[in-house]
């Protein structure tokens, strides 16, 4: 069984493990899952609030130039991290996300960026490894992960030498983008069954990693190049991932479909971005639109679909359907589609208020989240036993 398991049918539930045990005799490693989960709430809340500190808002405590590493390494990061950790099974696989949450708190405080940036550098290179050994089947996810490792490590390289946001955030967008991409073919949810098709994305794919490789120091033609691949992906990734016939599939089957198929639309609407910036458009915040129809648009969305089974594996609870996940996932589109608008107006008022409304779709998709994950102990526990 992998990891990212499909969502079960609505009133169906799991209790079997990543690693095909039972949920019972639960390993002492899912303390330090929950540990590990509760540091990436502690990332996410940094980026959040870091990214109102970028927006123009006045409560900076923390330098607002770490919104982007926080956000895609301490958060994002180190659920990929404890994901291929529960994967490979050893103790030794911890070690990457534990540097990933000791890089967020250090974050946090006074001391030197490069303290944090050796250690995020670090915890890439061992996820990078971790793929470098299935590498000689050559399996097109694989390669794909690696990818997404190795995109890791040099955002986190540059950063710790001093490079700043502008320059890295085609790295940080490769980590997210061929993550998720890597974990949808690898567990049967996208499927290149038509072999021109595969020849296709592996084509597109590399154009989005080149254009990628090239922007540290060419940004223009960079972003010309990854956008073409971006836009090129999207339609195909829609057509031949498996969400789109599973959209009027009850429970957390069509939760996800919609979370999936809404991101897929907006990594299309990112790679047009890309190439507009590409060929020398121009705006006080175009940028910003690039950024966030990707890593809020495509990442978030589809994070958000993703969750109800990714938690549950990672500290063996079962997946609960609660209706109300939409109202998080609708506050999204909107305030990103808000956002994206006020971008290309140039409307920094416009913009400050999607912002928060960005900030408020997290937050409850984190407080529903909770909720879950809270139903899900109770109903596993047996009866009579208290929560704590």
């Amino acid at each position: 069984m992998t990891p990212l398991a499909a969502p079960p049918t609505e009133g169906s539930r799991s209790t079997s493990r990543p690693d095909g045990g039972s949920a019972r005799g639960r390993p002492q490693t899912e303390h330090w899952h929950v540990a590990l989960l509760l540091m990436s709430g502690v990332g996410l809340l940094l980026g959040a609030y870091t990214g109102l500190g970028r927006s123009g808002s006045t409560h900076r405590l923390l330098q607002s130039d770490i919104h982007g590493v926080v956000m895609v390494l301490g958060f994002l990061g180190l659920v990929i991290a404890l994901e291929r950790a529960t994967v490979l099974g050893t103790r030794l696989g911890y070690v990457a996300p534990a540097f990933t949450a000791a890089s967020t708190l250090l974050l946090a405080t006074p001391l030197p960026r490069m303290v944090a940036g050796i250690l995020l550098a670090l915890a890439g290179i061992l996820v990078a490894l971790s793929y470098a050994r299935d590498l000689r089947r050559f399996a097109i996810h694989e390669v794909t992960l690696g990818a997404g490792a190795i995109s890791w490590t040099a955002a986190a390289v540059l950063w710790t030498i001093g490079s700043g946001p502008i320059v890295i955030t085609p790295l940080l967008a490769a980590v997210l983008v061929l993550t998720v991409i890597g974990w949808r073919l690898r567990d049967g949810r996208l499927r290149l069954s038509h072999r021109a098709y595969r020849g296709g994305f592996a084509a597109l794919a590399s154009i989005f990693v080149v254009g990628v490789a090239i922007s540290p120091v060419n940004r223009t033609f960079g972003l010309l190049v990854a956008g073409i691949g971006l836009l090129g992906l999207a339609p195909g990734l829609l057509r031949h991932d498996i969400a789109r016939t599973e959209l009027r599939r009850g429970g957390l089957l069509a939760f996800s479909a919609w979370s999936t198929t809404l991101g897929y639309v907006w990594l299309g609407v990112s790679g047009a971005l890309w190439i507009a910036m590409g060929v020398g458009a121009t705006g006080p915040l175009l940028h910003d639109a690039l950024v966030h129809s990707l890593f809020l648009g495509f990442v978030l969305s589809w994070l958000m679909g993703q969750a109800p089974t990714l938690i549950p594996t990672l500290i063996s609870t079962s997946p609960v359907e609660i209706g109300v996940r939409y109202l998080p996932l609708t506050m999204l589109q909107v305030s990103v589609a808000l956002r994206i608008a006020a971008d290309l107006v140039g409307s920094f008022a416009w913009r400050e208020m999607a912002l928060h409304g960005n900030v408020a779709a997290l937050v409850a998709f984190v407080v529903i989240e909770l909720v879950a994950v809270r139903r899900g102990a109770s109903a596993a526990r047996p009866r009579g036993h208290e929560i704590l």
